[in-house]
């Protein structure tokens, strides 16, 4: 049974329509509403079925990570243990377009990127992180996890296949991972607890990595150098049957020896009255708390990638208030990507109300389909949240002086740069800078499809594909689902209220119809016999 959700405004005048039906006799003038909502797969069994016959497009987008130090051109010459920070990017909801996901999964994701403006204001006053740090540390925005994990499972088998949008990140050097889970609703302090609680999950029993290190380094960083976030780490309750779920399980499925920590704040469970829908956004989140982990995380980090305590000095009102304005452009619907901070480094497509004249930049936190791929690390067909990741996480992870200006196509950077903050033309007032920057788009997708002709937005066809099946075997995959979003015809979905006349005045007009009918018919005949008449006796 198809179900809409109402705009604001078409919501107040269906109601008022539906007063007015409710004191009216069902026999008399009554409103009503048109549906159009058949769908082109509505004959498909399922997500394969339509992905055959080309009815469908396969639920899709892009993650994003970036690297500090930058990976060298040749990354065999530089082959440093790896500490990857995951977060998450998108939500899931009843009515997915609407979706806001502050608390989950988009307090994590801030607090990564907040994470990493400490670390690059830390570096720049040392010298890089190339002379400092013996382990390299990576930053991963991934896209897609709440239909499966597709984003982490994807990621990993490109990296297992050598894809050109893994190259650097290998596997095999992965030591660590913490995972920033649910940050955006820390309890504040209280007599009983004078600092807010982060709680750090860690998967138990044989053969899973030791996190001891990890854990260390959390509590010293929040006792030390991040003390004025004035918050504590609890390690999680024993009793917990594992860590939540989370995208570290990606990466334990593939080696469980793996040191991984998720951190969030709840032990045992957690209660979210806006968890997972549309009102989960930026009103409801501290953003103070955010702030903490990442200034707890930041301190954490720059300890286990070698550098000296003493060299990071976190300022909690600065990270504070670069906090705020990420929420502002990600996790609240206005001002979204209208906020400052996105306008500076991209152009944010909009969404245009023609009955208002307004532009809406509301951040949407669905995954969204994928029509076709072009070449993957050009800004092109990328979602506004992907753009502004990149663009961001380029910026926060570069080192040394900024290069030439750039655009992406015409005037591109040399190899090893990226080419930051272009704003969609080669005026130089909208030229983007060159970077010395490891900063990467990962398509996320089902690792059960395959795409032909897939740069060609038109000729790009999608089918099923075995060619991942023995990797998904090899690591106890479940079955991959094959998500998909049906084609929609033009003009579908469709809604239309109207005012339907009362039976009597339909059965009035059907009458005065039919009297109309019959009278043209008596004159046609009249006349037609009369030019017969008049021919003959010519």
């Amino acid at each position: 049974m198809p179900v809409y959700k109402l705009t604001r405004g078409r919501a107040i005048d269906a109601q008022q329509r539906a007063a007015y039906n409710a004191g009216q006799d069902p026999s008399g003038e009554l409103y009503h509403a048109s549906m159009k909502l058949t769908m082109t797969s509505y004959n498909s069994a399922n997500s394969s079925d339509c992905i055959t016959a080309g009815t469908c497009k396969p639920l899709g987008g892009y993650s994003v990570w970036s690297a500090i130090p930058p990976v060298p051109l040749d990354p065999r010459t530089d082959r440093r243990p790896i500490i990857l920070v995951l977060a998450q990017i998108d939500s899931i909801d009843m009515f997915h377009d609407n979706v806001q996901g502050a608390d989950a999964p988009l307090s994590g994701l801030i607090a990564m990127l907040g994470a990493l403006s400490v670390l690059q204001s830390t570096l720049k006053t040392t010298g890089g992180a190339g002379s400092i740090y013996s382990r390299r540390v990576v930053f991963l925005a991934l896209a897609g996890e709440p239909w499966g994990y597709m984003g982490s499972r994807r990621l990993l088998y490109e990296a297992y296949t050598g894809s050109n949008n893994t190259a650097g990140l290998d596997l095999s050097l992965i030591e660590k991972v913490v995972e920033i889970g649910q940050v955006g609703r820390l309890p504040a302090a209280t007599s009983q607890t004078p600092t807010m609680e982060l709680f750090a999950h860690s998967q138990q029993g044989a053969g899973f990595g030791d996190t001891t290190d990890i854990r260390t380094a959390l509590t010293a960083a929040a006792q030390g150098e991040s003390s004025a976030a004035e918050v504590s780490i609890q390690a999680a309750s024993a009793s917990n049957p594992g860590i939540p779920p989370s995208s570290l399980m990606s990466f334990l499925r593939y080696n469980r020896s793996i040191q991984g920590v998720v951190l969030a704040e709840f032990d045992t469970g957690f209660t979210n009255p806006y968890y997972a829908s549309r009102s989960d956004n930026g009103s409801t989140i501290n953003t103070k708390g955010i702030a903490a982990a990442a200034a707890v995380v930041a301190g954490a980090l720059h300890r286990l990638a070698g550098g000296d305590p003493l060299q990071m000095k976190v300022n909690m009102t600065d990270l504070q208030n670069t906090v705020a304005g990420y929420v502002s452009c990600i996790a609240m619907p206005a001002p979204g990507f209208a906020c400052p901070l996105a306008t500076a480094i991209m152009v944010p497509e909009y969404i245009y109300n023609k009955a208002t004249g307004e532009r809406s930049y509301t951040p949407k936190h669905y995954i969204g389909v994928l029509q076709y791929i072009p070449p993957v690390q050009l800004p092109l067909s990328k979602s506004n949240m992907a753009r502004f990741l990149w663009n961001v996480m380029a910026f926060d992870s570069s080192e040394g002086p900024q290069g030439a200006s750039c655009d992406p196509y015409q005037n591109p950077c040399l190899a090893g740069q990226v080419c930051a903050g272009w704003r969609g033309n080669s005026d130089g007032r909208y030229m983007g800078q060159c970077l010395n920057s490891t900063v990467v788009y990962v398509p996320s997708y089902s690792t059960k499809l395959t795409c032909q002709n897939c740069e060609d937005f038109y000729g790009a066809t999608w089918a099923l594909s075995d060619a991942a099946d023995t990797w998904n075997q090899q690591y106890n995959w479940p079955p991959d689902p094959v998500w998909a979003e049906s084609d929609w015809p033009i003009g579908v979905p469709d809604l239309q209220l109207y005012l339907r006349e009362s039976d009597k005045v339909q059965l009035a007009v059907l009458i005065s119809g039919l009297l109309v009918t019959a009278v043209v018919t008596v004159a046609s005949f009249t006349a037609r016999t009369a030019f017969h008449k008049h021919h003959k006796s010519s």
